[in-house]
């Protein structure tokens, strides 16, 4: 069940230093950390592009660019998980001061790795870096959820600033991708080019870091740590309600486990899934990464459409119904997929909207219905464990891929992900909440 009336009792504003920044100030400072977790999230994609052309197969070959991949996706489910927990048990403002930090240093030492060979390699440099960034990456989820939940007790404008937040992985998609085109068009060279990309992700995080400096800690928060006298039976107190709410938790961290399967499945290797619609044979380096790039902006165009439609219908329709005729379309495309020879441009149209599709629909509800169905003592843990049961999803995705695809074929990677999506269907009929389709 939906606690929206207990969010509104709480008094959910954030207490403030004088003068007294605007809500949106405190929107904005959690829009900017996660413009730069989906802008370092995705940038990889590109980046092992020009890694394995500057430096060869037999240095980034398939288990490498995997393992770079999983790594980073195993921090941000540790990150997601102890932020969240932290969040509830200490507080928002320096568990969230302390994301950006650690997103900025991470994506400074990924830009520092270097070729050096032999068993500690770049392949090996780049997931120890990967992993600590992705440790802050995940502790943007709960507590930008939290924080932005709690900036405000009108229901609406709740569930649209959550959704906006959201949005901007979209756009941190497609700065990845432009970032890459500006970096080879005026003659960069590939080791400055793939240094840069991931260097870059640190900017918008210092952004954040400085912003959130000037954060106070939540009247929520506050008032919901003063029912507990020490801190040992306030956790006792933590772990009793989140077993309270352990039917509601089903659903939010099932949904988002089946959701990113097929999300990320797509979106870490969109480059080579365009690439076996369109070889490359007669194009040089430079004409590669151009193109690479080309297919992820073309992705990361379809996604930000996607998020304006989940901006416009989130109070129209509800959370409910966005998630579950989402999961029904994606099902639909990737069955047409696997099924039906289509032409290319069909095809690249297609995945395409699989994009959309995710971002209209449960890439958006799942980031959102966590955030209100649970209360603010538990809302940054439950939130933080739905969201890296969701990575645990993304890890099976990109895990799977290159085998199946290996194996079978594309054909084979897109019925796997159809059915998947009309099991996040189900699911969404079983356990998430009516409610969620109220305005």
């Amino acid at each position: 069940m939906f606690k929206e009336d207990s969010l509104e009792c709480e008094s959910q504003s954030l207490l403030h230093r004088s003068p007294r920044p605007s809500p949106a100030f405190f929107r904005i400072a959690a829009s900017m950390g996660f413009l730069a977790d989906a802008y370092d999230i995705f940038t990889i994609d590109i980046v092992l592009v020009i890694l394995q052309l500057s430096c060869g197969k037999e240095v980034i070959n398939v288990a490498a660019k995997s393992m770079i991949v999983a790594m980073m996706l195993a921090g941000i489910i540790i990150g997601q998980l102890t932020f969240g927990f932290v969040a509830d048990i200490v507080g928002r403002k320096w568990a969230f001061v302390a994301t950006a930090a650690i997103t900025i240093v991470a994506a400074l030492m990924s830009a520092c790795c270097v070729n050096s060979g032999g068993t500690f390699g770049l392949p090996q440099q780049l997931c120890i870096c990967r992993f600590f960034l992705g440790f802050g990456v995940g502790g943007e989820y709960p507590l930008s959820a939290a924080v932005t939940a709690e900036s405000t007790d009108d229901i609406d404008e709740r569930r649209l600033s959550l959704a906006k937040n959201l949005s901007m992985q979209g756009w941190g998609m497609l700065l990845s991708s432009l970032l890459a085109v500006l970096a080879i068009t005026i003659g960069l060279s590939m080791e400055v080019a793939w240094r840069l990309l991931l260097a870059f992700g640190a900017i918008p995080s210092m952004f954040a870091f400085f912003l959130r400096l000037q954060l106070h800690e939540t009247a929520a928060f506050k008032e919901s740590k003063k029912v507990a006298k020490t801190n040992d039976s306030y956790i006792c107190e933590t772990w009793n309600e989140i077993l309270n709410h352990k039917r509601t938790l089903f659903g939010t961290a099932s949904s988002w486990l089946i959701m990113n399967i097929s999300l990320y499945s797509m979106g870490s290797f969109k480059s080579t899934i365009f690439a076996g619609l369109m070889p490359s044979t007669g194009l040089d380096d430079r004409d590669k990464i151009l193109r690479s790039a080309g297919f992820s902006a073309i992705t990361s165009t379809f996604a930000i459409v996607g998020f304006m439609a989940a901006l416009w219908l989130i109070n129209r329709i509800g959370c409910f119904v966005m998630q579950l005729q989402g999961f029904i379309m994606i099902g639909g495309i990737f069955f047409l997929l696997s099924f039906v020879d289509t032409p290319l441009v069909a095809s690249m149209i297609l995945l395409g909207s699989t994009f959309f599709f995710q971002n209209m629909g449960p890439n958006t509800t799942t980031f959102v219905i966590p955030a209100e169905a649970f209360p603010t003592r538990v809302r940054a843990t439950c939130h933080g464990i739905s969201a890296a049961s969701g990575k645990v999803g993304a890890v099976i995705g990109t895990s799977m891929f290159p085998v199946v695809q290996g194996a079978l074929g594309d054909n084979a990677v897109y019925l796997i992900c159809g059915v998947t999506a009309f099991v996040g269907a189900a699911v969404t009929v079983g356990f998430t909440p009516r409610q969620a389709a109220a305005g």
